[in-house]
């Protein structure tokens, strides 16, 4: 007898590894949200639109003085943007209140304004009709708060590296507090155009930001530092950090972008060539080149790599997928894949809604396992032993799930917990991969679905509702039983064999019975036999206790004896499950006791039917292989 864990449905074996650790989860969930940075609390009626929703952003230029050991900013921020609603007759902002307003500008005259907590309504002056562009400028100063608030800590920090001496100032706005440190509109939904950060400092320091380093313009004893860029950008991936930098650049060449390169700009501490540490930061970093070319060959073309993807040190143990400039605390191969996944995973596809953080966290985390797939060679690492780690971590407990509510969106700890959001996301996305069972598919499918969404954002329904449509596979019951439901399976299999006929038997629990009271899922089991080819059988789990009968030949399997489709359930009430083994491609026919053709239809791999409207009764249930030659003809009943 043989017992097999699950919780995908992918079997190998692997030694065991301590429980997984992310350093992006670590920092991001250690601290909850204290305060509501967008006045989304009072109450709704549908004739209601938040005043901040009354415009579209097309454009921020922040210009604002930093430097590397303060809290301190001050400077403007103008915006450009078109009116959505009939008229506008206010512009609306947020900006924490150790923040003083000296001035407000909308259209070119300074306008009057009131503040309310942390919400800003400047008059328009006269009425701006809608589709109309205009432009408003916000002069401010003041020392961003302390006390967290953001994913990883303050939404802007200043600190001393303990490790190399360094004195860092950067910002962190993740998930509602880029208004600590500059006057925005926190919109998931709204993405900037472009960007531009200018940011002066004394001239000893660097500044890094966001898309291309334009130009560096001396202003007196100071530097003005100008980053722009031309891509959509959410306001939380707004970035500055300033300190005594160095660059350490070098080049990509993913092999569609050929003869061109990516840019790949790092500001390290200036000191870090003398750090003793520096040697093996630098070779971590230098493997950023392999990674960024084997996720553009994953994901598509780096959705920014007209201007440049790079890193920002600064004193914290995790990493902030700013967008073209991740801030970090140090290199190191895991983090760096994670981080960089999120350019196209958070950045150019962004969660919907911060419910929706499977888009950006998941995904980020499974580029880990798929960096150790197929760089294993410099990864350190093994795919394996990643997953298994992976696994280890969702099974520590019997429950929780990857789904949230609105809710649980105010509380940094929920929306990037390491078990469930990271480490459960990952393994769903695996499973995703297995069900499909096609790796050529399910990569063609995550590139167009970048394409699709880039740019913009994106729900998890969105998500499931686009894989669907692209691979012809139904998938509502895979994301209610494992996105959306708690817990996962265990199998106990047993087995025995007399002569060639194999006989397999598996029982399957549920950790979380109450959520999910039976996972239906294909498996992969490996019958190895001394001196002969190993064999895999893929078998749909569908009952609680499944029996299987094979009958083995000295290459593998006799053909015939193996399942070839599965129908079921059983007796059933409204769900019919067609699960293809051998074949990708199969015709369905159902009739009546009469002879009355109620349904027919073409699937591929696997497809669920709603038959709850149908009369109960007797069915006939005949599936045909793609020459229409029959593979199974079987009665159901539906009752």
């Amino acid at each position: 007898m043989k017992r097999f864990l699950f919780l995908i449905a992918l079997v190998y074996t692997s030694s065991q590894l301590s429980a997984q650790q992310h350093y992006c989860s670590d920092f991001k969930s250690a601290r909850g949200i204290k305060a509501v940075a967008k006045p989304t609390a009072q109450a709704r009626i549908s004739s209601y639109t938040p005043p901040e929703n009354k415009y579209d952003l097309k454009f921020y230029h922040l210009n604002i003085n930093v430097e590397r050991n303060t809290r301190y900013i001050s400077g403007n921020v103008k915006s450009k943007a078109k009116v959505v609603t009939a008229v506008l007759d206010s512009f609306a902002f947020v900006l924490h209140t150790n923040h003083t307003i000296d001035s407000v500008y909308v259209n070119g005259a300074k306008r009057n304004f009131v503040r309310r907590d942390s919400l800003v309504m400047a008059t328009a002056g006269t009425p701006i009709p809608q589709n109309t562009v205009f432009d408003a400028i916000v002069y401010y100063k003041g020392t961003a708060p302390t006390g967290g608030g953001a994913a990883i800590g303050d939404g802007y920090s200043t600190g001393t590296s303990g490790a190399w001496g360094n004195q860092v100032s950067w910002s962190l706005s993740e998930s509602l507090c880029a208004y600590q440190w500059f006057p925005c509109k926190q919109d998931l939904t709204d993405k900037i155009d472009s960007s531009w950060v200018f940011a002066t400092t004394d001239s000893t320091n660097l500044v890094g930001s966001n898309g291309l380093l334009k130009n560096v313009v001396v202003v007196g004893n100071k530097k003005r530092y100008e980053w722009k860029s031309r891509y959509p950008i959410d306001y939380y991936l707004i970035s500055v950090a300033t300190a005594k930098y160095k660059q350490y650049n070098f080049y990509a060449k993913p092999q569609y972008l050929a003869p061109d390169s990516i840019f790949i700009q790092n500001f390290v501490y200036d000191n870090a060539i003398n750090n003793s540490a520096w040697s093996t930061q630098k070779t971590a970093l230098n493997k950023m080149k392999q990674t960024m070319e084997l996720e553009c060959k994953l994901y598509g073309m780096y959705p920014f790599y007209k201007e440049k993807y790079g890193h920002c040190m600064a004193p914290f143990s995790g990493g902030m997928e700013h967008q073209t400039m991740t801030s970090l605390g140090f290199f190191d191969f895991e983090i760096d894949a994670h981080e960089l996944g999120h350019q196209w995973w958070g950045d150019n596809v962004t969660c919907r809604a911060w419910k929706d953080i499977f888009i950006n966290e998941g995904w980020a985390s499974y580029t880990e396992y798929l960096c150790h797939q197929y760089l294993s060679a410099i990864s350190g690492n093994t795919a394996a032993n990643k997953m298994n780690s992976v696994h280890n971590s969702v099974m520590s407990q019997p429950g929780g799930s990857s789904y949230f509510t609105n809710a649980d969106t105010m509380d940094a700890g929920v929306i990037f917990d390491s078990r469930l959001t990271y480490d459960k996301g990952s393994a769903i996305i695996h499973s995703l991969r297995y069900e499909i069972n096609n790796d050529s598919t399910f990569f063609r499918a995550i590139r167009s679905f970048q394409t699709t969404y880039g740019g913009g954002v994106a729900s998890v329904i969105e998500f499931k509702n686009f894989m669907q449509t692209y691979t012809g596979l139904n998938f509502g019951q895979f994301f209610n039983q494992w996105y959306y439901g708690e817990g996962y399976p265990t199998f106990d299999v047993k087995w025995n064999q007399g002569g060639s006929t194999f006989v397999l038997r598996s029982t399957q629990t549920q950790s979380m019975p109450s959520s999910v009271p039976l996972f239906k899922t294909p498996l992969d089991y490996r019958i190895s036999r001394i001196g002969k080819p190993d064999t895999t059988l893929r078998l749909q789990h569908n009952i609680a206790v499944e029996n299987y009968t094979v009958t083995l030949t000295p290459n593998g399997i006799e053909e015939g004896t193996a399942p070839v489709v599965f129908v079921g359930p059983n007796p059933t009430s409204a769900e019919l499950n067609i699960y293809l083994y051998n074949s990708s491609k199969a015709n369905v026919e159902v009739f009546d006791l009469s002879g009355k053709q109620v349904l027919g239809k073409t699937i591929e791999g696997q497809a669920e039917f709603d038959i709850s409207k149908f009369a109960n009764g007797v069915y006939i249930v005949t599936v045909k292989d793609a020459e229409g030659t029959p593979v199974k003809t079987t009665r159901i009943v539906k009752n």
